[in-house]
């Protein structure tokens, strides 16, 4: 049984009160005696034998209360007065917030009476003809030569050069695309080469299932990267191409950190350089340096190929990338050249992080044998397109889906 110290008013006045009451009472006696056993609860058990139709309490815990028995006879119109009694009690504390809101109210309308802002917003002109938005083109990973095959991976993906070409329109018409339906112009277009468009042969099984050897899937794709370049040349009024190597076109099996630029990705490079040389508005920057800092909208962009960092992470290491720009920040700070973005290619993963600080590029192969069974799926082939303005700096990172028939098939 409860102890009736430890019993508030709500016990005694809730559903089964009486039957309590009844119980208390014959397990002590009378309810002074329990009173006496249990201090405590005199104001509660006065509260519910009132309600009960008890009599009112005279000195204290030697009062005897009548028996329950006399709560019996408690008239309809008792339990409505209780009743309104509390509905009153209800209305009362609602109607005390309401003052309160009211008074808050009053306060703030008077205060704002007496002040005025501080802030007069400035005068912004329209924007002038002369800032230009300009487009920077991400274009790697196309893996130039490699084939993959559609049975050896479950229909996952198909490669060969007639599937590389293909995508390649898609970057175009995504270009020219996201170029027509902007509603400011763009009259300049950035096309940053980050390496590996070459397959290469520096594995044993690309050595054997290349569609092509070496040189000639770098001779064959300097001419139709020209040709697919090209085509840009009518629709701005610049093109500025700048292209570092990646390490799937080195001569050697190894990495190595010295001559780097002894690469094939350097052979297609010029190769396009020196098919559009007639064209004066085409801008080149082929560097021998494996990193390249250029300037698009007073912005300093970092592009390298990404192979050198190291992570122990599995698929593409996100903390080990943050970790070699923070280095890398900190270094051409020293010299004087503070890095905007950095920009790579390498882990076939359409991204940005950081505040769009770090933009890697996606692939133009998408997922082959060895990605799926190294690390059980691959990314959709797709590359970045990147929109700069002179005051706003990065505005947009746009994603060209390489392949939506499939997506649409889906």
């Amino acid at each position: 049984m409860a102890c009736l110290g430890e019993l508030s008013e709500k016990w005694w006045l809730g559903e089964g009160a009486l039957e309590r009451l009844r119980t208390e009472r014959e397990a002590h006696g009378s309810f002074a005696e329990a009173l006496r056993i249990h201090p405590g609860s005199i104001d509660a058990l006065q509260s519910a034998w009132s309600r009960y139709g008890g009599e009112t309490l005279k000195g204290g815990r030697q009062t005897l209360i009548p028996t329950p028995a006399a709560a019996e006879g408690i008239s309809e119109l008792e339990r409505l007065q209780q009743r309104n009694r509390e509905l009153e009690k209800i209305v009362s504390r609602g109607r005390k917030d309401e003052i309160l809101e009211e008074r808050m109210v009053v306060v703030l309308r008077d205060a704002l009476d007496e002040l005025a802002p501080t802030y007069s917003p400035a005068v912004i002109p329209k924007p002038r003809k002369a800032d230009q938005h300009e487009m920077a083109l991400l274009w790697s990973d196309a893996h130039a030569g490699e084939k993959v095959s559609l049975e050896e991976t479950n229909g996952l993906n198909e490669y060969d050069w007639k599937t590389m070409m293909r995508r390649h329109d898609e970057i175009l018409r995504g270009v020219l695309a996201f170029k027509e339906n902007r509603p400011y112009p763009v009259k300049k277009l950035h096309v940053w080469g980050l390496g590996d468009n070459v397959g290469g042969e520096i594995h044993q099984e690309l050595l054997a299932t290349n569609e092509f050897p070496i040189i000639e899937t770098a001779v064959q794709l300097g001419l139709d990267a020209s040709a697919w370049l090209e085509r840009f040349v009518p629709e701005f009024e610049s093109v500025e191409f700048a292209g570092v190597v990646g390490n799937h076109g080195r001569m050697y099996h190894k990495p190595q950190s010295k001559e780097r630029y002894n690469n094939f990705d350097w052979l297609v490079y010029h190769t396009m350089r020196q098919r559009l040389a007639a064209y004066k508005s085409v801008k080149w920057e082929i560097p021998k340096a494996q990193k390249w800092p250029v300037m698009v909208c007073g912005r300093r962009v970092l592009l390298f190929h990404g192979d050198g960092i190291r992570s122990t992470m599995v698929d593409v290491p996100w903390g080990g990338i943050i970790r070699y720009t923070n280095k890398l920040s900190n270094q051409y700070a020293q010299a004087g050249q503070p890095i905007d973005h950095f920009v790579c290619g390498h882990w076939h993963e359409a991204n940005a992080v950081k505040n769009r600080r770090i933009i890697v590029n996606g692939s133009v192969i998408g997922a082959n044998e060895w990605v799926i069974d190294t690390f059980g799926s691959g990314e959709r082939p797709a590359q970045v397109l990147l929109t700069f303005h002179p005051h706003w700096g990065l505005t947009d990172v746009s994603f060209i889906d390489l392949e939506p028939a499939q997506r649409l098939a889906a």
